[in-house]
């Protein structure tokens, strides 16, 4: 933790991070919310993207203690070395103490995620609740699930506040279940279990979603207004998945016409095979630090921190894809089986939807989990041919 914390402070202090696109309206709103201003609620994009509030509402609770950006970007560096902590625990359940520890620190001083502190963005804290509602899910035996399994539901309810992507997990958590079913897990605990967390997922966002609504802090609530204007985006063959302003213009405030225009796009069928190829290229294997370092765009510095973020991002696909060995020798875990389980689940979903580099945040963290098995096979390997 300490590690990772000091590096992400000398990081915060050395980059300065102008704040963009959607990050500056979220910020603004929170700085009218503790001003007491409303004007933010008239702004279509909150009427639309309701659960984009959610992060606003965090970030103006941290500003009404501290109304400073670096305090902002402090807490994204406590955040994330703390993710960094989950990472060496959840991957402790699947590899050695040794790999766990390499994996964890590699992954504290990759690139990306390590600049992305830099950024007022809504990835951290969620993917910090979902690694820990991993690693409590992980530790459920089935015989004591009641209570485990609340917290899973919580932790995974109040992520999905701050960053609509839970469903995710919720997914990748059923298929999970059913594995362990065939496993011959009781079926009724294992089933129990996932209702629980379902259930308590779903109370608590919710919940919150319904307080926003009713407090007149959220119109919208947490509600997605138009959840096909993704899926629009995800299918456009000219930006390969990307976002377009001209389909914001045209289909983002429009539930009717992002519904018809995805139907055109889904049956022009013969331009998906290469659409997905050319989302699975941008997601997994291109680096983009304009995020954080646009201003040295151009640089020899950003040529050099780009090349170095795309070994990082090169290594950590070969190592996680190396972790399928143990599939092919029977030798995997339950606990490695969720983590793939996640992973597969997130690869199919940005199938569908709109990609781009920065959403492999979520991506690399569970890599990052997995990386500790193909090290684990180098070590030994090593280890052999040295004695």
């Amino acid at each position: 933790f300490l590690f990772s914390f000091i590096i992400r402070l000398i990081t915060i202090i050395v980059v300065e991070t102008p704040i963009i696109s959607d990050f500056k309206m979220m910020y603004d709103a929170s700085l009218e919310l503790i001003n007491g201003t409303t004007n933010y609620r008239e702004f279509s994009y909150f009427l639309l993207w309701g659960y984009q509030m959610g992060h606003v509402v965090y970030q103006a609770i941290l500003l009404f203690f501290i109304n400073s950006v670096f305090f902002l970007k402090l807490i994204n560096c406590i955040v994330t070395s703390f993710t960094v902590v989950f990472i060496y625990k959840n991957c402790r359940k699947i590899c050695s103490e040794n790999s766990s520890k390499v994996a964890a620190i590699l992954y504290s001083v990759f690139l990306f995620p390590l600049l992305l502190n830099t950024v007022l963005s809504n990835q951290q804290l969620p993917m910090l609740l979902i690694l820990i509602a991993v690693y409590k899910l992980l530790e459920i035996d089935y015989d004591n699930f009641i209570n485990k399994s609340i917290v899973v539901g919580v932790l995974l309810g109040a992520s999905n506040i701050l960053r609509s992507e839970t469903i995710v997990i919720i997914c990748a958590i059923f298929l999970y279940s059913l594995y362990l079913i065939i496993l011959k897990y009781d079926y009724r605990k294992v089933f129990s279990s996932f209702l629980i967390i379902f259930l308590t997922y779903s109370l608590v966002f919710n919940g919150c979603s319904c307080v926003l609504r009713i407090s007149g802090i959220s119109p919208s609530g947490l509600d997605n207004n138009n959840s096909m204007w993704k899926f629009v985006q995800g299918f456009n063959y000219e930006t390969s998945g990307m976002y377009s302003s001209d389909d914001a213009s045209l289909y983002s405030g429009d539930k009717e016409a992002s519904k018809n225009e995805f139907l055109n796009r889904v049956s022009e069928v013969e331009k998906i095979p290469m659409l997905f190829l050319k989302k699975i290229k941008i997601l997994w294997f291109n680096s983009d630090l304009t995020w954080s370092i646009d201003n040295l765009n151009g640089t020899l510095i950003f040529k050099i921190l780009n090349i170095i973020n795309q070994l990082f991002i090169i290594s950590f696909n070969i190592l996680a894809f190396g972790s399928l060995y143990e599939f092919i020798k029977k030798k995997f875990s339950k606990e490695q089986v969720l983590i793939t389980l996640v992973l597969v689940v997130y690869f199919g979903v940005y199938l569908l939807i709109e990609v781009m580099p920065r959403y492999a945040y979520s991506l690399q963290i569970f890599e990052a989990i997995l990386i500790g098995i193909s090290i684990d096979y180098i070590s030994k390997f090593m280890f052999e041919k040295l004695y």
